[in-house]
């Protein structure tokens, strides 16, 4: 049975081709430009799901720069507390009077310096992170232009396919 129905099929397919070769071909042709239609936006889909999935990846490396650039910010403050406090073992063990005069000055002034250390250190973590954020944003925009030119390209292909019609 199976092979009378392919028999049958392949018989009409046969009558077909001959009898209206044009209108076979033409309406093949119009198959074709659908499939390529469709064709087309699921690529800009999934261009635009690719294009998703790296936007969310640099998301998350911006929120580690940005963290990472808090942590080297402690990680500085913790060295400047222990540098500080040999320093004031190494003033008093000299006898030196470290609640005025020079010494007062010089933590004072190694104070300050240390905190705009720190200030820079968590400042270049943000430049970084927000750098990050900005290439997501880019991911992102690439990704609904991706879908745009897929529905751009579906149009020329229904287009030309319509042509093909309007030609019989």
């Amino acid at each position: 049975m199976k092979s009378k129905k392919h028999s049958l099929f392949s018989l009409i397919y046969r009558m077909l081709a001959v009898s209206f070769p044009h209108l076979f071909f033409l309406y093949a042709a119009v198959a074709m430009s659908t499939i390529a239609a469709g064709v087309s936006i699921y690529q800009g889909y999934q261009q635009k799901k690719i294009a998703d999935a790296n936007a969310a990846r640099l998301r998350v490396q911006a929120d580690r720069e940005k963290a990472a650039g808090e942590r080297n910010a402690q990680i500085a403050a913790q060295k400047r507390k222990r540098e500080r406090g040999r320093a004031t073992v190494a003033f008093a063990a000299s006898g030196v009077d470290i609640s005025q005069g020079s010494p007062l000055l010089v933590e004072a002034e190694d104070d300050y310096q240390s905190e705009l250390n720190e200030a820079t250190i968590r400042a270049q973590g943000a430049d970084t992170a927000w750098k990050s954020k900005s290439q997501a944003a880019i991911e992102v925009a690439k990704g609904g232009a991706a879908v745009t030119a897929g529905y751009g390209r579906a149009a020329g292909s229904l287009a030309s396919g319509a042509s093909l019609l309007s030609k019989e």
